[in-house]
């Protein structure tokens, strides 16, 4: 279940962004068992460090119906095996993409998926929107299935156009988190549909 301070950062770091209904989906998301827990890491203390790592995910996706007062809501589970990285305390601490850069855990097709890079990565922690927002193009892709447009949801800025997303990542040091974003726009132009949600991940290496 997602702690009562976590829940009152997220409010507090998205304030005036994020939509109630999707925060009130995160929080349902998480009693329902699909937030990080802490000690995931199955190498014990002292243990040889083991090559990869796997993160078991949930995806949420909230948005308004095209044209339509109602919402629509669309949840997907994964796991993604990353062997760029030696466990997960390593891709927590360092980044699992060259350059000390984190990655967001993503489903893979069929969408949705996310394509989510944390570039000002300093290891676990809280990365607030006012330091994600530099990263360039962070996206949310849906498909036809979903309850809005099809296509890529951008949540930061994009070189393409303006978006008025946001995001904050909680990274806790065993390689397990949450990201939840807000007002992510079809091809960030802040006149098309808008999706938020979160992503969820716990990790064993």
């Amino acid at each position: 279940m997602m702690k009562p301070e976590t829940l009152s950062l997220v409010r507090h770091a998205l304030r005036g962004g994020l939509a109630l209904s999707a925060l009130a989906l995160a929080a349902a998301a998480c009693s329902s068992g699909g937030s990080p827990t802490a000690g995931s890491v199955s190498a014990g203390a002292g243990a040889a460090p083991l090559d990869g790592a796997t993160f078991h995910g949930t995806i949420y996706v909230s948005g308004q119906m095209h044209n339509r007062p109602t919402t629509w809501h669309e949840t997907k589970t994964f796991t993604y095996a990353d062997a760029k990285v030696a466990n997960c305390a390593a891709a927590a601490k360092t980044g699992d993409l060259a350059g000390g850069v984190f990655e967001v855990p993503t489903p893979q097709a069929p969408l949705p998926e996310d394509n989510i890079v944390i570039t000002g990565f300093h290891g676990p922690g809280t990365y607030p929107p006012n330091v994600l927002k530099h990263d360039k193009g962070d996206t949310i892709f849906l498909t036809q299935a979903s309850g809005t447009k099809p296509g890529k949801y951008v949540i930061t800025t994009s070189a393409h156009g303006v978006t008025a997303g946001k995001e904050v990542l909680f990274l806790n040091a065993d390689g397990s988190g949450q990201l939840v974003y807000s007002e992510a726009h079809l091809d960030g132009k802040p006149s098309s549909p808008a999706v938020a949600g979160l992503i969820s991940w716990s990790c064993t290496s």
